[in-house]
């Protein structure tokens, strides 16, 4: 289903987003991963299937060349806004600047990226209807709460609402939906979480990452996966 489709990956390095990146690519699908870290964007390209092209751009998206993202954005059938930042600090610990850098990246630049995917995508859709998935996180607008990640929920819940109001904006010739993984046990995130909470496989969050690209049908959901499995908020 997805030969021929074109993505571009956040946060494709390592984690969440390298993982769902390389179910895309087993799947027919031509993958652009976007981080900071060359040597391993490298490598994970090399470990793709060659039947279709992949590539990498090495950048930072907490200083974004967004002029070099809108060129590599136009021929892009699907979009996966997944790479992020969190804190593990109190309120009155985090600096002005740290609050904004986690509003920025986990927020802004997704709104961003879409944006710049958006007239793109209307032109691209075909046989396949494009789609934005965008990674949230449990924390988001669940009743499970973790001190120290006040900012971070509030801008991962912040792209909840981004992802419902453009959903209904698009009318379905551009899906939008909104993942909210839970603590992921093999993730810097949650291999750093110390207090006991049931976490969720990378791998089987990829899985329903892809199932959500997939399903034509599925758009202005945000679904919760989690240790207590599937469910929609």
């Amino acid at each position: 289903m997805l030969q021929g489709q074109r993505a571009l990956v956040t946060g494709g390095s390592q984690g969440l987003g390298l993982a769902i990146a390389r179910k895309l690519a087993h799947l027919g699908c031509s993958v652009t991963l976007v981080a900071r870290n060359e040597s391993k964007l490298k490598a994970n390209i090399a470990d793709f299937p060659s039947d279709a092209r992949h590539d990498y751009l090495v950048m930072d998206l907490q200083r974004p060349n967004f002029t070099q993202l809108a060129s590599n954005l136009q021929s892009k059938t699907i979009l996966v806004n997944c790479a992020g930042i969190s804190n593990h600090s109190l309120l009155p610990r985090l600096s002005d600047d740290q609050i904004a850098a986690t509003i920025n990246l986990n927020l802004t630049t997704p709104i961003i990226l879409s944006k710049l995917s958006y007239k793109h995508m209307l032109k691209n859709n075909q046989d396949f209807v494009p789609t934005i998935l965008n990674i949230a996180s449990v924390l988001s607008y669940t009743k499970i709460t973790m001190p120290g990640t006040s900012v971070y929920a509030a801008s991962k819940a912040g792209l909840l609402g981004f992802t419902q109001s453009l959903a209904s904006e698009l009318k379905n010739k551009v899906r939008v939906n909104a993942l909210l993984p839970g603590l992921i046990a093999e993730t810097e995130m949650g291999a750093s979480v110390k207090i006991p909470i049931k976490k969720v496989g990378l791998d089987e969050c990829a899985e329903q990452a892809v199932a959500m690209i997939m399903d034509q049908k599925l758009s202005g959901r945000c679904v919760v996966f989690d240790a207590k499995g599937k469910r929609e908020i």
